[in-house]
């Protein structure tokens, strides 16, 4: 093994992302996987990532009290994600988070926290969901005089709706606003009165099969329609941006980042 590879600890190792990112980790990636961690509970704790590999820990439901890696990467559930945090600030470990269903209150946690370590909380680690973030923030004039509409799609077997992208998108048009998302997104169910406010976001989810995630930003003038859509037709997208955001993230100073930071 090359020693220029850096050291990985990977938490919720046999999720659909960490499933991912294993499997990018061994056949891309300059990096390898030094811990990997579930939730205690786990079936398969004390089995191994790999059938054969020359580094091959056997998965771990407890941390060890004192380990060294090079950076954390953690695709878990908000609570867990929250106390690896901690974790990784004691020991001054870059934090990359994918996890969604974060509360306002578990950012501002992860902000306190970032101003230990490097901290890179996203809900979307593709390029092609962060050019679109781009692109709502170079023409917000034009956005904001229009009705905006955001449509998500993911497998049956997702527990948080809207996603964590989904969100993301109408938090960047609030960023845009000046406001935050909660005063302007209405979120798409069944109602009797349908007229549509001024300025508001709406947000319809839909849920089926095996889909991986789309998300499609509507965008409605009196003139002219433009639909921006990113379609993720597999997890190694999301999966080789966690990894290659977390190896930026080493050289970075303590602070809360997100990806357009790292681009």
């Amino acid at each position: 093994m090359s020693k220029n590879k850096k050291s990985l600890l990977l938490n919720g190792c046999l999720g659909r992302m960490g499933n991912a990112i294993s499997n990018y980790v061994k056949m891309h990636s300059q990096t390898y996987i030094s811990i990997a961690s579930e939730w205690k509970g786990h079936k398969k704790i004390g089995d191994t990532l790999y059938s054969s590999s020359s580094r091959n820990n056997p998965i771990v439901g407890v941390l060890p009290k004192s380990f060294s890696v090079d950076y954390i990467i953690d695709f878990s559930e908000p609570s867990s994600a929250i106390a690896l945090a901690k974790l990784a600030a004691k020991f001054k470990t870059p934090f990359v988070t994918g996890t969604t269903g974060f509360s306002s209150n578990q950012i501002l946690e992860l902000k306190k926290i970032s101003k230990k370590t490097p901290v890179l909380q996203s809900y979307n680690m593709s390029l092609g969901i962060n050019l679109i973030l781009k692109i709502i923030k170079e023409n917000s004039e034009y956005f904001n005089h229009t009705d905006l509409e955001i449509v998500e799609k993911h497998h049956n077997q997702k527990i948080d709706s809207p996603s964590g992208t989904a969100l993301l998108l109408a938090n960047t048009i609030g960023e845009t606003r000046g406001k935050k998302s909660d005063s302007f997104v209405n979120y798409r169910k069944k109602s009797n009165n349908l007229k549509r406010k001024k300025n508001e976001v709406g947000i319809s989810v839909i849920r089926g099969g095996n889909t991986v995630g789309e998300h499609s930003l509507i965008s409605y003038s009196d003139y002219e329609n433009i639909t921006l859509t990113h379609e993720a037709l597999d997890r190694s997208v999301f999966a080789k941006g966690a990894v290659e955001l977390g190896l930026k993230l080493i050289k970075k100073r303590p602070g809360f980042y997100s990806v357009l930071d790292l681009l």
